[in-house]
């Protein structure tokens, strides 16, 4: 039985090596990247668990990875990159196919006959095939299985121009699903910062509610403590002795807008609780905890000023840019769709050779063995679609550089913008502080002139109200600014969720 057996005439074509690219990402950004998607992925369904007695900043990062629904589909397309990319990189395929039949011909008699066939091909990124079958032929019985021209084919294609190194299907195939898990794995980092950057932003939002509670809770007890002064200069009770007759120090309007005041600041305070509890389970729902109790969260506002060098910052942030990156992956891709079509403008040229038997036999002498060669080519002489496909794959391109000059310009704006809120948010603080203790002066004086006869209750009260004023302000300006300082943290491709405050 001979053999027919097709190796590559051809001299041996380097297959490319295929890597992740880095997308012009700086490598300590890559290395974030990365790190953020090593972990395992468990898709598992996970009930809520009930909030712990006390959370700090640190405490909720975890849990909200771990159950966040959101989170889980981005976990999800991150395992479908991955699985894509073992699909893709599968070069070895196996086919095998038989079948059995029984005819019979007008006035015959039945006959049956068997055929299998057993094919496996391999794959080149450079564009090349070796492709192997067996085949039993057509068998009338099974005990003659191999004996009927039975065959076995070995043969390696290799296109030279069309098709072939960087244009080739597989090696495509193959780059395509790099690029896509590359894409992916950017895409897991922004969502995994944009989630740490909301379990942030919600935790502090439900600090500066706290805030706003205590501020009005003092102002609550302010408004108490005058009314209370106020009622008694009024009355007399609890300042004349017995049977001394009282004259009124302060007069009626005096006592009713103290107890309005009072009124007014009760119904401040029940507001911004209810603030709190919506904060609270709001933060509680986006780290997978069931919304019900009230944790103590441990971690404080703190105002650490810190100074940046917006020039230094705009390169570091260009390097490491997401954004970028994904617009980069799209660039690679939108040169791999010119470079195929303009491929696909050129003539085919594919070379084979091989040898084959056929297990055809003239007294024990097998007639059909040989090795073979060939070299097919197409030459195209005018293609119309295949002259647009490339001509739309130039501007794609072209739109595509466009994009990219737009996403750096962006990516410096962000950056510079969050470094003048920082700055603007430092100078407000700074005023702020000034503005709290001067309004606490300026109360305490407006309650002295008040308590001597200089002035009226109206001046007391709105001294109150600025005092509580400008301490809002300054609790709300500090929250701020480390929401500032986070996202530009974010911009710079750092992880957010090193760093924080315990």
């Amino acid at each position: 039985m001979g053999i027919r057996l097709a190796v590559g005439m051809l001299i041996f074509v380097a297959t490319p090596v295929l890597a992740a690219s880095t997308a012009g990402l700086s490598p300590e950004m890559w290395e974030r990247v990365r790190a953020a998607g090593s972990a395992a992925i468990d898709l598992e369904p996970t009930p809520s668990p009930q909030a712990p007695a006390s959370l700090s900043l640190k405490e909720c990062i975890d849990p909200a990875l771990r159950h966040n629904a959101s989170y889980r589909q981005d976990q999800q397309r991150l395992l479908d990159a991955r699985r894509g990319l073992w699909v893709a990189d599968e070069r070895l395929f196996y086919a095998a196919t038989g079948s059995a039949k029984q005819e019979k011909s007008p006035g015959g008699t039945p006959e049956t006959s068997l055929s299998a066939d057993l094919g496996t091909r391999w794959e080149a990124t450079s564009g090349g095939s070796l492709q192997a079958d067996v085949g039993t032929g057509t068998q009338g019985i099974l005990g003659d299985l191999l004996s009927q021209q039975p065959s076995v084919a070995v043969s390696y294609d290799q296109p030279l121009v069309r098709g072939a190194g960087l244009a080739s299907s597989t090696y495509e195939r193959i780059r395509s699903a790099h690029t896509a898990l590359a894409t992916q794995e950017l895409s897991f980092f922004d969502s995994r910062q944009q989630l740490v950057e909301r379990v942030i932003g919600d935790y502090f939002g439900v600090l500066l509610a706290r805030g706003e509670v205590e501020i009005a809770q003092r102002a609550v007890d302010r408004s108490k403590q005058l009314y209370d002064i106020n009622y008694a200069k009024f009355t007399g009770e609890g300042l004349k002795k017995p049977d001394e007759v009282w004259v009124s120090q302060v007069a009626e309007i005096d006592v009713d807008q103290a107890r309005l005041s009072w009124e007014q600041s009760k119904q401040n305070l029940i507001s911004q609780q209810q603030s709190h509890r919506d904060a609270l389970d709001g933060l509680l729902l986006d780290i997978g905890f069931i919304p019900t109790g009230t944790p103590e969260l441990t971690t404080s506002i703190t105002y650490k000023p810190q100074e940046y060098d917006e020039t230094a910052l705009i390169q570091v942030a260009l390097g490491n840019s997401t954004q970028l990156g994904r617009l980069e992956l799209s660039r690679q891709d939108a040169l791999a769709a010119l470079r195929i079509a303009r491929s696909q403008r050129l003539p085919d040229v594919i070379a084979s050779a091989g040898i084959t038997d056929l297990g055809d036999t003239v007294n024990g002498v097998p007639v059909s063995t040989g090795w073979f060669g060939a070299v097919r080519m197409e030459v195209p002489l005018w293609d119309r679609q295949r002259t647009e496909t490339a001509s739309k794959a130039e501007r794609a391109l072209s739109v595509l550089e466009q994009q990219i000059v737009a996403a750096r310009d962006q990516v410096s704006q962000s950056v510079q913008q969050q470094i003048r809120a920082a700055t603007t948010s430092r100078a407000r603080i700074a005023i702020g502080e000034e503005s709290v203790i001067l309004a606490r002066k300026n109360r305490e004086a407006a309650q002295g002139m008040y308590d001597e006869g200089l002035s009226d209750y109206l001046r007391v009260l709105d001294a109150e109200d600025r005092l509580v004023q400008a301490e809002r302000s300054l609790l709300n300006e500090q929250v701020q600014y480390f929401l500032t300082t986070l996202r530009v943290r974010g911009a710079l491709g750092e992880d957010v969720t090193q760093g924080l405050p315990e």
